[in-house]
């Protein structure tokens, strides 16, 4: 069934300011195996998709090879005016990853890590265009390629660099641009950034970690040039992060991790509803996402010679302020906690299967000032299964 009741409220926020976007949160971890410990990785590499979590750790791992698939299942909803809207057309995102080590030598490898980002929204309805418009939805895909380099510099200390090759392709349907436009189809774009980590092994039981990735530089989205601020900027945010492991038991692991993300320095991610530029300028409006804390903890525990057991607990801090959900109802991101199990089974001395199951707790954002009267909520269900082999 369709609905107007917001396009008042929409075409006052186009006239005066209007932005539409969308985004993709990361995903709670990288790689099968810390994705089932909250995402933990930072100090604790497990397989050759560590570069995306910390290059430093690539020179612990030896020759290895990691093919995985995750599927994210999202329950989106936004309540616009007393109207529940499903944006959850789209039944499952798949999210896939890749990595390979290879040892140069006993202290210096090589290897490469590809892993994605990705939300999509597709609702029920048209909810902000003309009278023939496609119902709103938004579609982000984020490929990231890491050709890495790590060393240990002596039996204590490791240090690594990956160069971030990104991919992305983006579309929106059923909002108007700053020039009544809708519907402008698929933009992709390309980009470059870095990452830097130190792993430290201080103790047979214990080790740090501490990783940095730039701000990832992507060419801008010519199609959405009237829509996104920036005329069409739409960058990958910098983060940074410390971590820690350490063996309580010989069979027993338990590793945290805190991140920074700062979503907020992306102009259309981080400007405000309320901004006063037009459609498109660097100081038009966006998200209002906010700068985002992260705090993960997990648990390996080796049950078997041939089995490994993993559970984690991750927590963000909200980035979804409530005066700026008119325009989140595109990208709700708004989950703060995970829960997750995994698992590996060794089904050969060189060959193991590995799987995790991740439940983001629904949360919702009630709107305030400009934005009352439009709530945003969505929830989370994650699998995934990753094959790994060892040479």
């Amino acid at each position: 069934m369709k609905t107007r009741k917001l396009v008042t409220l929409l075409a006052a926020v186009a006239a005066s300011h209007g932005v539409w976007a969308t985004n993709g949160t990361m995903p709670h971890g990288y790689g099968i195996k810390a994705q089932g410990m909250g995402g933990v990785g930072i100090a604790l590499p497990q397989d050759a998709v560590a570069a995306a979590n910390n290059p430093a750790g690539m020179v612990s791992l030896g020759e290895r090879l990691d093919i995985g698939l995750a599927a994210v299942l999202p329950n989106i909803h936004a309540d616009i005016r007393g109207t529940d809207f499903d944006g959850g057309g789209v039944k499952a995102i798949p999210i896939p990853e890749l990595g390979y080590n290879h040892m140069l030598d006993a202290r210096h490898s090589v290897g490469v890590s590809v892993y994605g980002n990705g939300v999509t929204t597709k609702y029920d309805a048209n909810i902000s265009g003309g009278p023939n418009s496609d119902k709103d939805g938004s579609n982000l895909m984020q490929i990231i390629i890491s050709p890495s380099f790590a060393m240990k510099l002596d039996d204590v200390n490791s240090i690594g660099v990956a160069l971030n090759i990104a991919y992305q392709d983006f579309k929106i349907t059923g909002v108007p641009d700053g020039l009544g436009k809708e519907d402008q189809g698929h933009d992709s774009s390309w980009g470059y950034g870095l990452k830097l980590g130190w792993l430290g092994q201080l103790t047979d039981r214990l080790s740090l970690g501490v990783q940095y990735t730039s701000k990832t530089k992507m060419g801008k989205l010519d199609k959405y040039r009237n829509l996104l601020a920036g005329q069409g900027e739409f960058d990958i945010p910098e983060n940074y992060g410390v971590g820690v492991a350490f063996k309580v038991t010989p069979a027993l692991t338990v590793a945290a991790d805190y991140l920074r993300i700062n979503w907020g320095d992306i102009k259309s991610l981080g400007n405000h509803l309320t901004s006063v530029g037009a459609f498109g300028a660097d100081n038009g409006p966006g998200f209002g996402w906010k700068n985002q804390n992260v705090a993960r903890i997990g648990l390996s525990y080796a049950a078997t010679a041939s089995t490994t057991l993993r559970a984690g607990y991750s927590h963000g801090s909200q980035i979804v302020p409530t005066r700026d959900t008119t325009l989140n109802y595109l990208a709700p991101v708004t989950p703060q906690d995970h829960l997750t199990l995994g698992g590996t089974w060794a089904v050969s001395p060189a060959a193991e299967l590995s799987a995790v199951y991740g439940y983001a707790i629904r949360e919702k954002v009630s709107g305030s000032g400009a934005s009352t009267g439009t709530d945003v909520a969505m929830g989370q269900h994650w699998i995934g299964i990753a094959y790994g082999m060892k040479f």
